[in-house]
């Protein structure tokens, strides 16, 4: 996708949001809310920037009813653009006594703890989990794009409810948690129902322990000009998360494990992210994250299991409500590449919501 299709997503969807907030806004204050999020970030590894466009607009529809579209754009360092349709949804809350919540359309992914957070001026780190991106080694020779989990949004529904000491949530969508989905896609052959569950436990303030669960097809059945079946495929993945938050200090973290069916034998990958985040002063914060991911592979010259892992410590300063500085260091190898790499990183980002 060129820098001019992506641009276009973004802007058109906030013309959208300008053009109705004349029409809502003389009858209820606060009826529309728009989010616009520029982050720009380099590394020492690579002198080109990583640029991504995020903007969110809410509109209320009526009591309990809200529409929210959410349009995504990136540019990789090298150069390449994409855009991605990250929400159109509509979002029902009631006013029960046990409060639930309605998500259908293109929606959050209702599995993953960072899923929440990998908008730049809410990732406290610079970089993000990269098994949110990067696709997996063909675990047994076919090569199907996926991940341990997915940064994308799948088309479906969920229902979720909470007390004051719980939540849980529950739906169907309509791609693998370990499939990206892009509604952009012309040919997504990879859809396929899944079913979602999970819940949440608060034992006492500040703490909070999860756990979620995504079953379904990830792969189709699938046949080679010169005759190979490739069986379809099913996908479970599973979840552990917990959050600390005690007075300056913030620590949260997520365990993942997939089990894909292969024409071979199933498969386990397994990933895990610890990040911690402690509020210096009113402007100054200090953040660190580690990732590791692990998957087998099964077929080819170097059969075994590949492992990636990440480091960054990063400190930032708000310079002003809307703009935010960050700088740190940052490690890696990836699993394609077991070299490991060590850089200096620097991101601008730049958050602004009206009504």
């Amino acid at each position: 996708m060129t820098a001019r299709a992506a641009l276009r997503t973004i802007v058109g969807t906030a013309a959208l949001a300008g053009w109705a907030a004349p029409l809502v806004a003389q009858d209820a204050t606060g009826r529309v809310s728009v989010e616009a999020v520029a982050s720009v970030s380099l590394t020492s590894a690579d002198a080109h920037p990583f640029v991504i466009l995020d903007a969110v607009s809410t509109v209320r529809l009526a009591d309990g009813w809200e529409a929210v579209v959410r349009p995504w754009a990136r540019r990789m360092p090298a150069g390449d653009w994409a855009a991605e349709m990250y929400q159109m949804q509509i979002r029902y809350t009631s006013s029960t006594r046990v409060p639930f919540r309605v998500d259908a359309g293109i929606i959050s992914s209702p599995i993953g703890l960072s899923t929440l957070e990998l908008r730049p001026d809410r990732n406290p780190t610079i970089g993000a989990p990269f098994y949110y991106f990067v696709p997996l080694p063909p675990i047994d020779g076919r090569f199907d794009g996926k991940r341990l989990i997915t940064g994308g949004y799948p088309l479906g529904a969920v229902v979720s409810a909470s007390g004051t000491t719980w939540d849980a949530r529950a739906g169907v969508t309509d791609a693998s948690p370990t499939n990206a989905a892009n509604v952009y896609e012309a040919n997504r052959s990879n859809r396929a129902p899944q079913v979602i569950a999970g819940a949440g436990w608060v034992p006492h303030a500040g703490l909070r322990l999860g756990a979620a669960v995504g079953h379904g097809q990830y792969r189709p059945h699938s046949e080679s000009a010169g005759g190979y079946v490739t069986p379809a495929g099913d996908a479970t993945t599973t979840t552990i998360e917990g959050e600390y938050a005690i007075g300056y200090t913030r620590v949260q973290g997520e365990w993942i494990a997939d089990r894909f069916t292969t024409a071979l034998t199933p498969a386990m990958a397994y990933g895990m992210n610890i990040m911690a985040t402690r509020t210096l002063t009113p402007r100054w914060f200090a953040a660190g994250r580690a990732v590791r991911a692990s998957s087998p592979v099964l077929t080819g010259p170097n059969p075994g299991r590949r492992v990636a892992t990440t480091a960054e410590l990063s400190l930032g300063y708000r310079l002003t409500p809307a703009f935010t500085l960050r700088g740190g260091y940052q490690g890696s190898n990836s699993l394609y590449n077991p070299a490991r790499t060590h850089a200096a990183a620097v991101s601008v980002v730049w958050a602004q919501r009206w009504w």
